[in-house]
């Protein structure tokens, strides 16, 4: 008989263990479709500079080793200095379409995504939208509420399909908020100011031309 319960006892665990490590496929941002930058290589006093498209992106910390950064974008002579609070650590991604709209996801942990949107005016002017990008994540939060009361908002910009359309990822996850792993994807037209598309996260997955990985869950003790 106790032969038979540690027999029984082993094929659980065996049947179980491999449940706990199952990998998840997650949308992922392809090398070719913009360029990386990271913050924390800026805080011993050099600036650092990434290019992309025709855009310039410079981050600079005016106390060395400090959190707090300036962010200069530039199209040519035209120039966009931004502040940013707490950018010592963290990550980024710069993605530039055909006419230079450009998008910037802003990595600053694994829990806090968020994207800006902007394009040139006219003259070449560099003006951030800050209405395009607010618009997807409204709709988003309206749908993630039936996965979490609170939803929290990482907001990634994946690539440009063309001159005129940016697909976004937005995932509900953020520590503190939300658990759930709710996510869609949105296809923003620049000339309408609208969202194109909206797209389930099985839909967003298999887009054509886009990068995933798999993440390997963490099992909880």
């Amino acid at each position: 008989m106790r032969k038979l319960f540690a027999a029984i006892a082993l094929f659980q665990v065996a049947t179980l263990a491999p449940a706990q490590t199952t990998s998840r496929r997650t949308i992922d941002r392809c090398a070719q479709d913009g360029a990386w930058f990271y913050a924390s290589e800026s805080t011993s006093g050099e600036p650092i500079s990434v290019e992309r498209g025709g855009i310039s992106l410079r981050i600079e910390h005016p106390t060395p080793k400090g959190a707090d950064a300036v962010v200069s974008l530039s199209h040519g002579s035209h120039v966009l200095a931004q502040k940013q609070k707490d950018l010592d650590h963290g990550y980024g991604w710069l993605t530039v379409s055909q006419n230079h709209a450009f998008a910037l996801t802003w990595n600053f942990s694994a829990s806090a995504t968020s994207t800006q949107l902007f394009g040139l005016s006219p003259r070449g002017n560099i003006i951030e939208d800050i209405q395009l990008i607010p618009l997807a994540e409204q709709t988003f939060t309206a749908d993630a509420r039936q996965a979490c009361a609170n939803p929290g908002l990482n907001t990634t910009a994946i690539k440009w399909l063309d001159q005129d359309h940016l697909l976004l990822s937005i995932n509900a996850w953020a520590s503190g908020f939300c658990e759930s792993n709710f996510t869609e994807g949105f296809i923003l037209d620049l000339p309408s100011h609208s969202i194109q598309r909206k797209l389930s996260e099985r839909e967003l997955l298999d887009f054509p031309a886009v990068c995933t990985r798999n993440v390997v869950p963490i099992p909880k003790h």
